[in-house]
C-alpha cells in the first residue's frame, strides 16, 4: 500500500477583449492598453487539465519555431486590469491612511508589485520554457492550491517545494478571497523521473490563464510616498521563473498505483487514533477499501515528536492493493 502524507487541510484561452502586454522595453517601461487577442488562439477551461494543455501547446509551438504564435500566448499571460482584480481579491481598505499598517491597502500594494512582473513577462516565460526543455522538464501536472488535500497525484512531491506555498499572501485565507470563495490558484509541477520543480501560481481572469508569480506587496512606506511612479520601476531583466529544480531519486508514481490512488481527510485523537476519515478525491472504486484501511491505522500523536510536528488533521493518499 503507498501512502504519502500530503500535509495539513485549509479550506483552449477564449478570445480576450483586453489583454494587458508591455511594450518593448527599448521604447517603454509601461504597459500598454487592451490588446485583443487572435480568435486562432484555443479556449482552455478553468481547470487544471486546461492549464497543462496550455504548456503542452505552448511546448508544440516552440518546438515548431512558431515565434509569433507564442508571442500572443506570452502576451496573453499578463494579468489585465491588475490594480482593479488584486483589489477585489485582497481588499482596498486604508489607503487613504497617513500610516499604512502591514495589512493596509493590500490589493493596491501586490498591485504595484507586480507591475514589475508584467513588464517583462512575456520575456521570463520564453527563458522559462527554454530552461524546462533544456533539462527535460516537459511532463506537467497542474494543481489548484485552494483545493483540499492539495497536492500533485502522477508524483512524488518535494517537501521543500511544497513549503513555500504556505507563506505567500495569495494562499493566506484571512485576507485571500481567493481562499474563502474557493476561487482556483494553480501551480503547475513540472517533471521528469528523477527531477522536479513548480511554476507559481496562475489565475483564470476573464476568459484566460494569467501568471501572477509569487505576489507580496510592496512596502507600505513605499507606496505610501509612491517611492515609484507607473512605469519607473527599477530596470528589472527577464528571468527564469520557476522554483529551485529539486533532483529525486525517485519522483514518478507509478501508473498503476496513480490509478489506485485516493486522497483522503484524516483527523486522529492525542493517541494517534483515526476519529474522522473523509474522501477528499481519487480513485472511487477504493474508496471504501483506503478508508476502512485508514481507520484502522494508529499514527504518530500530535505534537511535537523527535521528526517535527505531527499534525492532529492531515491529508492521506493511499494506494489500497
Amino acid at each position: 500500500m503507498l501512502v504519502i502524507v500530503i500535509g495539513f487541510t485549509s479550506q483552449c484561452v477564449e478570445q480576450a477583449q483586453s489583454l494587458s502586454v508591455p511594450q518593448d522595453s527599448a521604447r517603454s517601461e509601461q504597459v500598454r492598453g487592451p490588446i485583443a487577442v487572435p480568435s486562432t488562439m484555443p479556449q482552455y477551461p478553468n481547470s487544471e487539465s486546461g492549464l497543462e494543455s496550455l504548456m503542452r501547446d505552448m511546448f508544440w509551438l516552440r518546438q515548431r519555431n512558431d515565434s509569433a504564435a507564442l508571442a500572443w500566448y506570452f502576451q496573453s499571460l499578463i494579468l489585465p486590469d491588475a490594480e482593479t482584480w488584486f483589489s477585489s481579491e485582497f481588499g482596498d481598505v486604508d489607503c487613504e491612511a497617513n500610516d499604512l499598517g502591514p495589512n493596509g491597502c493590500l490589493g493596491p500594494r501586490m498591485a504595484w508589485y507586480y507591475t514589475v512582473t508584467a513588464k517583462t513577462l512575456p520575456e521570463s516565460f520564453a527563458l522559462t520554457l527554454a530552461d524546462l526543455a533544456h533539462e527535460s522538464l516537459v511532463d506537467f501536472e497542474a494543481v489548484n492550491q485552494t483545493e483540499q488535500c492539495a497536492g500533485p497525484m502522477r508524483i512524488v512531491p518535494a517537501q521543500e517545494l511544497v513549503g513555500q506555498f504556505t507563506t505567500v499572501p495569495v494562499l493566506l485565507s484571512p485576507w485571500s478571497k481567493l481562499i474563502r470563495q474557493n476561487e482556483p490558484v494553480y501551480v503547475l509541477w513540472a517533471f521528469n523521473e528523477s527531477k522536479e520543480t513548480t511554476l507559481n501560481f496562475f489565475v483564470y481572469s476573464q476568459g484566460a490563464f494569467r501568471y501572477i508569480g509569487m505576489p507580496r506587496p510592496a512596502p507600505a512606506e513605499d507606496y505610501r510616498q509612491k517611492k515609484y511612479s507607473e512605469g519607473s520601476f527599477p530596470p528589472t531583466s527577464p528571468s527564469i521563473l520557476t522554483s529551485k529544480q529539486l533532483s529525486i531519486k525517485d519522483v514518478l508514481i507509478q501508473l498503476d498505483k496513480v490509478q489506485r490512488t485516493v486522497v483522503l481527510r484524516v483527523v486522529v485523537d492525542r493517541e494517534g487514533k483515526p476519529t474522522q476519515v473523509s474522501y477528499v478525491r481519487g480513485a472511487e472504486t477504493f474508496k471504501g477499501a483506503a478508508i476502512e484501511n485508514t481507520r484502522k491505522r494508529r499514527f504518530e500523536r500530535p505534537g511535537f515528536g523527535p521528526h517535527g510536528l505531527h499534525p492532529n488533521v492531515f491529508c492521506l493518499a493511499v494506494a489500497p492493493h
